[in-house]
């Protein structure tokens, strides 16, 4: 086993000057968080709708579409979400920070 130490302590230095070759944040073991892209802007009014709570019938009117569209706009938000439910789609809009700007403006608003 003594000859095993000499071995290790070579390979620490080699691991020390190929690190010392990069910089910091290509050799930086932590995550990088890379921040979620946006909700496409023709879908943030139907998640706003949807993040208050409003009834489809509601949120058509208020977005001034047809129950089909709205439904379609739906559809396609919980697919850039990744998600199969509503409920699902909430989860993931928070965890990407998408409902932060929202939940500001209702509270804003008294509501």
């Amino acid at each position: 086993m003594s000859d095993s130490t000499p071995r290790k302590e070579s390979h620490a230095h080699g691991l020390r000057l190929v690190v010392g070759a990069f910089p910091d944040e290509l050799v930086d073991p932590r995550p990088v968080r890379q921040l979620p892209a946006p909700p496409p802007p023709h879908l943030v009014p139907v998640l706003a709708e949807l993040s208050r709570g409003t009834p489809d019938t509601v949120a058509c009117r208020n977005l001034h579409m047809s129950p089909r569209t709205y439904s379609r706009r739906v559809a396609e938000l919980l697919e850039c979400l990744g998600a199969e439910s509503r409920f699902q789609g909430g989860a993931q809009a928070v965890r990407r920070g998408w409902l932060v700007g929202a939940c500001l403006a209702d509270s804003a608003e008294g509501g």
